[in-house]
């Protein structure tokens, strides 16, 4: 667990002792259970609290004594101050079981949270997420509407953590709506913070700002507005506003901030923003010294972001000791864990290294970019059980538990038994496997090219042949004057035009959202008003041809068909890029379509066609009026 993880942690419990020690004190006779606990409120000595608190329990005689739930937890807590988070599970377990014994559903939740922090400090951040979950609808089961908006807090905190970006941003929600901000606006902020953070990830700047701002109002502390006014700082250096973030944070550096970890995390970052908004600029010195007082204070996870830093500034100037930065960068994210930053490392060092050595750097790549895809699919997976299978969710656990010791005791045994045919077996494995994908990504750019390639040949047939041999029928009876064989054969010679521009070549080099834009104006009808949106910011150059045709094709589909069926008179497309994905959304205020409709149709079948040759997919919402469809592409694959 990071040391910012602790240190949150320790704020929150002493924050939870404040709150007992308020409790109304009822006095108790010596050598009772209530005696012992009250004795222990009164010391300002964990050790010592936990002694008394030991002492209490064993003087209670009934499991129906309300003082067991109370000494129990007041001893989870005493040892989670001591930083003796590991004995506290089966004491945890106890408190758990008694409280359900006692009906009392306060207790209930407040184990919970207690465990949710003990997960969290050994770095079991699924089963702290389960656990916060379960405390808050305990919270909101006995009516604790603010106990279930902190619980909702540790939900977000948790999935954050963890990369479930849109899982955050549901619990942070979440404890917005369940926090009374006038008593609780501590934790208000902590939630506005972390929409700040999810914003920020997905490059919505303006949306962080609001948030960070949001946050700094209901800041309870001069800790929690420096890291406020800190994340509000970092928002205008991904901006490239970098006047405006270096002043915010030269007032950090000047700040009188307790803690040395936010010391080192301010002046970190105000020497490199600096250095962003003048390249000229000397700040080695200042970035190594960070290097030094971090390793003193053995914050490893601040020791990532100097390295990342040096290994930047160094790129253009002194590429070796950049690499040696990208190489530490590296290093330290192995030892704790953080396969994020290893990821980032290896990227830098792609750019730093050569063959062969840049192979071995590509492959740790590509396998570690692949396993962050699988396990973050993982955890989407499991939160979302937890959060809407609430009764089979204690089986899977299990049975997840079980086959995960299964699968380690498995792998052990491989791993101390493996020798070097089964090593070449693997190789091998993986190679045919990356060639079957290999040919498998081809084959599907193929047939999108013969698709294309034969809608152009009969495009080109229909147009140079049939067009032309109608029109020159027409140009023989025309001195026969209008008559309906004439007026007909021109409706089918227009006809025939029609369908050899719809599948006439496109341009897919630098002209084709010229080609795109024309194409939908051109399809749309006289007394139809079409708005488009945010095309102009997609980055068509990373699109590759096959999949600009098929985006193409698609939205020509959807427009036709609005032609020939919908009667709508506003049409919107709506453009945008997120998360290496292009998605369009398409909305018209049309006669509409059911579902019955859109399972059965021709047309929409070759649209999902289309799209599933390129990993593509589109969502229909035939909800009130009109039609609305949402088309997202991958941009690579």
């Amino acid at each position: 667990m990071s040391n910012w993880g602790k240190i949150f942690l320790l704020c929150i419990f002493c924050f939870s002792a404040c709150k007992e020690a308020e409790k109304t004190e009822v006095v108790h006779a010596p050598g009772t259970a209530g005696y012992y606990y009250n004795k222990g409120l009164e010391s300002s000595d964990f050790q010592e609290k936990l002694h008394l608190y030991s002492r209490g329990l064993e003087a209670v005689k009934s499991t129906k004594d309300t003082n067991l739930v109370v000494l129990l937890d007041a001893k989870v807590y005493a040892l989670h101050r001591l930083n003796r988070y590991e004995e506290t599970l089966p004491l945890i377990d106890s408190l758990i079981k008694v409280a359900e014994l006692q009906k009392d559903s306060y207790f209930q939740a407040k184990a919970q949270h207690r465990r949710y922090a003990t997960y969290s400090f050994i770095s079991r951040p699924e089963d702290a997420f389960e656990s916060a979950f379960l405390s808050r609808q305990l919270s909101l089961k006995g009516g604790d509407t603010a106990g279930a908006g902190r619980r909702s807090l540790d939900m977000a905190n948790t999935q954050l953590s963890l990369g479930d970006h849109a899982g955050s941003q549901e619990s942070a929600t979440e404890a917005l709506k369940y926090l009374d901000i006038e008593v609780d606006g501590k934790y208000a902020g902590s939630a506005h913070n972390v929409l700040g953070l999810l914003y920020n990830e997905q490059h919505l700047y303006e949306e962080a700002l609001k948030e960070y701002r949001t946050a700094l109002q209901f800041a309870a502390s001069r800790t929690d507005s420096l890291s406020y006014l800190h994340n509000i700082a970092l928002v205008y250096k991904n901006q490239g506003k970098y006047a405006q973030a270096v002043k915010i944070m030269e007032e950090l550096v000047k700040a009188e901030e307790p803690s040395e970890y936010s010391k080192a995390r301010f002046r970190d970052n105000y020497a490199f923003t600096r250095w962003l908004q003048n390249s000229q600029l000397k700040v080695d010195k200042e970035l190594l010294a960070m290097v030094e007082e971090r390793k003193r204070n053995n914050d490893l996870e601040g020791l990532l972001s100097n390295y990342s830093h040096l290994s930047d500034y160094y790129s253009e100037t002194a590429p070796a000791k950049a690499k040696q930065f990208a190489l530490a960068y590296m290093q330290t994210a192995k030892e704790i864990g953080n396969a994020n930053a290893e990821a980032d490392a290896l990227k830098k060092l792609l750019s730093l290294s050569r063959s062969p050595e840049k192979e071995k750097f590509l492959e740790r790549y590509l396998f570690l970019n692949d396993s962050l895809k699988d396990a973050s699919l993982t955890t989407r997976y499991r939160f979302a059980k937890i959060r809407f299978d609430e009764e089979r969710k204690q089986q899977q656990i299990a049975l997840l538990e079980a086959e995960n010791t299964t699968m380690s005791l498995k792998a052990e045994k491989f791993k101390t038994g493996t020798t070097i045919s089964s090593l070449s077996a693997l190789l091998v494995l993986i190679t045919a496997a990356a060639l079957l994908y290999t040919v498998r990504q081809r084959s599907k750019r193929e047939k999108i090219k013969q698709i294309y390639l034969t809608e152009s040949r009969i495009s080109k047939r229909i147009h140079d042949e049939i067009a032309n041999d109608i029109y020159n029928v027409m140009s023989t009876l025309e001195p026969a004057g209008h008559t309906p064989v004439v007026d007909k054969l021109e409706k089918i010679y227009l006809r025939t035009r029609d369908i050899s521009r719809e599948n006439s070549e496109i341009d897919t080099r630098e002209n084709y959202l010229k080609g795109l834009l024309s194409l939908l104006g051109s399809t749309t009808p006289p007394n139809t008003r079409l708005v488009i949106r945010g095309a102009e910011n997609i980055n068509w150059g990373k699109l590759k041809n096959e999949k600009k045709i098929v985006l193409y094709r698609v939205l020509q589909e959807l427009m036709v068909n609005m032609k020939k069926h919908s009667e709508a008179s506003l049409v919107a497309l709506v453009f945008s890029s997120e998360r290496n994905k292009i998605k369009v959304n398409y909305s018209d205020n049309g006669t509409g379509a059911n579902q019955n409709q859109l399972q059965n149709g021709n047309g929409i079948k070759n649209l999902q066609n289309r799209l599933q040759t390129v990993d593509g997919n589109i969502i229909f919402d035939t909800q009130g009026k009109g039609l609305k469809a949402e088309i997202t592409l991958p941009v690579s694959a």
